[in-house]
């Protein structure tokens, strides 16, 4: 064991050896539902600017390519790259899905390969119509996924200190990555035997009819037909100098019309042209090899990921020299494999058991998770059992060409529904509050770039070229200062600001525990009247006497409202329906109407078990990660039922609705009905003035009122409405989703806001 390896396996060095960086790019055509490859423009709901850092457009316009962030785990970037994926699915036209393999469906007529079309940048289409020239249409419709890899730089470093602090650290760091990358070029076989998944193509892919493969390969991708060179392209990897020079050389000399025109299976990457990297060092290696994985709907696994984030790190923990000579032996060995039946044993299997056992080895002395361990295993019995490889799984599942490409139509129907399930949520990021993962969803799909600086706090920074934007919670923005909380969190502040600014709110008075409960009790008990926390949200001990309360039940409300705050609010009830108005930037974006939590009764079930019937709609949930919420049978519950002479198990009879809470509150199981546009255009005005009056630029406003296609004021001093509160941070999902009625994009509105340079669709 050489020093190197050594220190690579120390107890010292392995856990930040360990912490690698990763990426994900994936290339997907779109097709009709009948498989036939579109010929229209970029999908018009997704932002086709080059800059969009998710979602791209490659080669064709029927040619999407999905791009995570850089991650350091192999969960975090799968969860990028399913939200990703989703989000693209849920975004195309209705006759439209993502073809799920790397080889193309059958395109009969070249002409129907519609060429991406970015008019504003003319190197762009002059690259395009270059590659046309020069290997045709239907070679640039393969896709595949590449696969970005990068060391951790602290690593890097104490390493470099280690071995070799008298070198340049730039010089050290490329010279890590060379050594992997010549590797790699060697044993890149293995990676196309295990993971070749193209065995099938259709004919009209073929430069002509009979050069059709005669039986199923690993990977038509990676074989003479896939992505290659001329064979007089040749670039060393003997030291990075060489490298660049050799490549420089290449376009000179006409041999390539640039240097990203390079079909390398490894690319050196951290600079946008060869020479830079000479001061700027090698930052990562993108791995342009494998297949689409198509019985996946991503295209890729986790444990594929995990096994190729090892394999990498086996690499340049491997003692052998590699000479340029071993680099085009390497290539040529992959043809070959790629090439082989997949049905069959490799001609190299026995080197491949060789390596793998090295590696098992290796991560034994990494101390590594069993399971990665057991990734190793997994491919070991692929290697002895050819069977067991993706490609020859796709053969038994699909004998022919054709059954391939109903195969391939079949899956891509299959992902686009399951995309369609649970519209509301972000695949992969469902544990976020879902108001957020919505905002995730729209800035993915509009081309903002999204970080999440916390998950568990929902705290997000957003950027678009050098604008960045900070988001808490949904719609929580700098855009409101510090103050715009306590004032609306202060429900005795802002009614005192709506008093002043002459809107109508309701009468009552604020008392502490420290007053006469006794004397206040006795002073509104059978009071129509609402008993609430003085900072409160989401309907939490609030309690609400349309017809009056009892002094036993007011008494109840009051010991609600104090455990909630030590200021509660008493005030008279206001007559009429409750409507909540969100409002951005002085604009009245949605309307809803609210229903309280409610059952109807059937006869036969009580009330305990209607509430559990009605829970189990998916659209219900807990911790604000559904449109709805769950209705729950809690004290609050319990009184307002008492209010109506029932319990938990009473039965209602057929038809009738039982009221669970008086307070309308999505958050406390409530219904939602969008309203926006049968709302008398008076309110849309009040509210925004209201807003205004508040000096916030986000808000959720609740009012009372009677007839809401009555003018707000019928007559001078006749008001049609009350003003019962401001609502900080107000829900979006109960907009965007509501029960009935169209659902208001206001996520799209506040990116809006929140980036008026950039048109977002």
């Amino acid at each position: 064991m050489n020093r190197l390896q050594t220190l690579l396996v120390s107890p010292k060095y392995r856990a930040n050896f360990q912490k690698t960086t990763l990426g994900i790019e994936r290339e997907d055509h779109r097709v009709h539902t009948d498989g036939t490859l579109v010929k229209t423009h970029h999908p018009k709901t997704i932002d086709g600017a080059k800059t969009n850092p998710y979602i791209k457009r490659d080669f064709a316009e029927s040619q999407l390519e999905l791009v995570t962030p850089v991650t350091h785990q192999v969960k975090e970037l799968m969860q990028w790259l399913e939200a990703t994926h989703v989000v693209t699915l849920r975004s195309l036209p209705a006759d439209e899905r993502m073809w799920t393999d790397s080889m193309p469906p059958a395109i009969i007529d070249e002409k129907d390969i519609r060429v991406a079309q970015f008019n504003d940048n003319p190197e762009a289409v002059a690259y395009r119509n270059h590659l046309i020239e020069t290997y045709g249409k239907r070679l640039q419709t393969i896709s595949g996924i590449h696969f970005n890899w990068g060391l951790d730089p602290e690593w890097i470093s104490k390493l470099y200190q280690e071995l070799a602090p008298e070198e340049s650290r730039t010089a050290f760091q490329s010279a890590l990555y060379l050594k992997i990358a010549r590797s790699f070029l060697c044993w890149q076989w293995l990676i196309i035997y295990l993971f070749g998944n193209s065995p099938f193509a259709d004919e009209s892919f073929y430069p002509t009819p009979n050069s059709a493969f005669t039986h199923p390969l690993r990977s038509i991708r990676n074989s003479r037909f896939g992505y290659r060179n001329a064979p007089d392209v040749k670039v060393s990897y003997h030291s990075l100098a060489r490298y660049v020079s050799t490549l420089e050389e290449n376009v000179q000399s006409g041999r390539l019309s640039a240097e990203k025109e390079l079909y390398a299976t490894v690319r050196l990457r951290g600079a946008n042209h060869a020479r830079k990297l000479l001061k700027q060092g090698i930052q990562y290696l993108e791995f342009r090899l494998f297949d689409i994985q198509g019985q996946e709907p991503c295209g890729i696994t986790a444990s594929d990921v995990q096994f190729m984030n090892y394999f990498a790190l086996y690499l340049l923990y491997r003692d052998e020299t590699v000479t340029d000579e071993a680099i085009e032996r390497g290539n040529q060995r992959a043809i070959a494999v790629a090439e082989e039946d997949c049905r069959q044993v490799t001609a190299y299997q026995e080197e491949g058991l060789a390596f793998l056992d090295g590696m098992r080895q290796f991560l034994i002395e990494l101390a590594v998770p069993s399971e990665i361990t057991a990734l190793v295993d997994t491919m070991r019995e692929r290697l002895l059992d050819p069977m067991q490889t993706p490609a020859a799984q796709t053969v038994q599942q699909a004998p022919t060409v054709q059954s391939w490409l109903e195969l391939s139509l079949e899956r891509a129907k299959r992902y686009y529904q399951a995309a369609l399930e649970a519209p509301y949520a972000l695949r992969g990021f469902e544990d976020m509050e879902l108001s957020t993962q919505i905002l995730i969803a729209d800035a993915i799909q509009q081309g903002i770039q999204v970080e999440i600086l916390d998950r568990t706090d929902q705290f997000l920074r957003l950027s678009y070229n050098d604008h960045v934007e900070y988001v808490r919670s949904g719609n929580i923005t700098s855009r409101d200062d510090f103050i715009s909380y306590f004032k609306q969190g202060n429900k005795v502040v802002t009614k005192r600001i709506m008093q002043g600014a002459g809107f109508p709110t309701p009468h009552g008075e604020t008392i502490t525990k420290r007053d006469d409960l006794s004397s206040i009790v006795s002073r509104y008990q059978g009071q129509p009247l609402v008993v609430k926390p003085k900072a409160t949200n989401m309907g939490i001990g609030i309690s609400i006497f349309k017809q009056g309360a009892s002094a036993e039940d007011l008494k109840r409300a009051l010991h609600l409202a104090f455990e909630a705050d030590d200021t509660v609010m008493i005030e008279s009830f206001a007559r009429g329906t409750e409507y909540r108005f969100f409002v951005l930037n002085g604009k009245t974006k949605a309307v809803l109407l609210r229903i309280p939590a409610n059952v109807t009764g059937d006869g036969q079930q009580t009330i305990r078990e209607l509430v559990r019937a009605k829970n189990e709609d998916p659209w219900r949930g807990d911790n604000h990660r559904t449109p709805l919420t769950n209705i729950q049978l809690g004290e609050a519950e319990a009184l307002n039922l008492k209010q109506q002479g029932l319990t938990f198990d009473s039965v209602p009879k057929a038809g009738v609705r039982v009221w669970l809470r008086e307070n309308s509150n999505v958050s406390t199981g409530g219904d939602s009905i969008d309203v926006t546009d049968d709302m008398e255009p008076s309110y849309l005005a009040i509210a925004s003035a209201m807003a205004k009056a508040l000096d916030v630029k986000i808000t959720g406003l609740d009012l009372m009122i009677e007839d809401r296609h009555q003018p707000a004021i019928s007559t001078p001093g006749e008001n049609n409405y009350t003003f019962i509160e401001s609502n900080f941070n107000p829900m979006m999902m109960m907009h965007i989703y509501p029960e009935e009625g169209p659902g208001r994009r206001l996520t799209k509105d506040l990116l809006q806001f929140l980036f008026p340079e950039k048109p977002i669709k």
